[in-house]
């Protein structure tokens, strides 16, 4: 007990926020890179460090060796693998610190195009699947996918995902900055039994993104001609328009539904 007590003796409350500090770094470095091609390479890189640490003990020199040089470089290593993620984090941070109200009323408005844009293509009975990223990660996805990188519109939507388009089938993916980042996106089906026949595989895969990562999806059937959304793992089925753009609120900007409505009000009386 003596030994517990000298040991917490010199603590400061400046350690309390340090340490707070490094957690919090911590938890916002696993967000950003879970769903991306981070989390392979550390898990190449925690198996050698686990053949490093067992050729230590059971005295195998020569992979020892060669893993103790590989070593010796891991920040050059690190460096070179990671460096497009190092950029686009500190990018991130800086947009996160210096334009955060500007990205909410920006997304905000992006989310109504999306809403609307989903209507039309129901209306039109053209199939469409839109995911938008949350904080998890699509960069894989997007990297398998075909790149656009182009403000997204009803009408490139629309172009995207008629069946006379090359891009037609999968999905299209909008990043955190508000871009249609990439098309023809295959997306991961959900492994659970989905009894409904009016569900294809549009709304599978929807799903399935959203039991992996916190993404939302929108989906339009072309045989039905209704909008739905999934996030969770959960499937919110014929919404409309209001409905879905409240929601897609909800989730993004953590706007509740009254807040959106009280946003939306003055130019509804104003359009009026």
């Amino acid at each position: 007990m003596e030994g517990f007590f000298r040991t917490f003796s010199g603590f400061r409350p400046q350690d309390l926020l340090d340490i707070a500090l490094l957690t919090l770094i911590f938890y916002r470095l696993l967000i950003f890179i879970k769903g991306t091609r981070t989390i392979p390479i550390l898990m190449g890189l925690t198996v050698l460090l686990a053949t490093y640490a067992m050729s230590n003990w059971m005295s195998l020199d020569a992979i020892g060796w060669l893993l103790e040089n590989l070593f010796s470089s891991v920040v050059v290593i690190l460096v070179v693998l990671f460096q497009s993620d190092i950029r686009n984090a500190l990018a991130r941070v800086g947009m996160t610190t210096m334009f955060k109200d500007q990205m909410g009323s920006e997304k905000s408005d992006l989310i109504a195009e999306v809403a609307m844009s989903a209507f039309t293509l129901a209306r039109r009975r053209i199939g469409a699947t839109i995911v938008m990223e949350n904080e998890t990660g699509l960069r894989n996805f997007i990297e398998r996918g075909r790149a656009v990188n182009a403000q997204p519109t009803t009408e490139l939507l629309e172009s995207i995902f008629h069946t006379s388009s090359p891009l037609h089938d999968g999905a299209v993916i909008i990043n955190r900055q508000g871009q249609l980042a990439a098309a023809r996106c295959i997306l991961p089906l959900t492994s659970n039994i989905v009894s409904s026949s009016f569900m294809g595989t549009r709304h599978r895969s929807a799903i399935g993104i959203t039991e992996e990562t916190d993404a939302v999806a929108v989906v339009v059937s072309e045989e039905r001609g209704v909008v739905s959304l999934a996030y969770r793992g959960k499937l919110e089925k014929n919404m409309d328009e209001s409905e879905l753009r409240r929601r897609i609120n909800q989730i993004l900007l953590g706007k509740t539904a009254e807040e959106h409505d009280h946003t939306e009000a003055p130019a509804h009386t104003a359009s009026a």
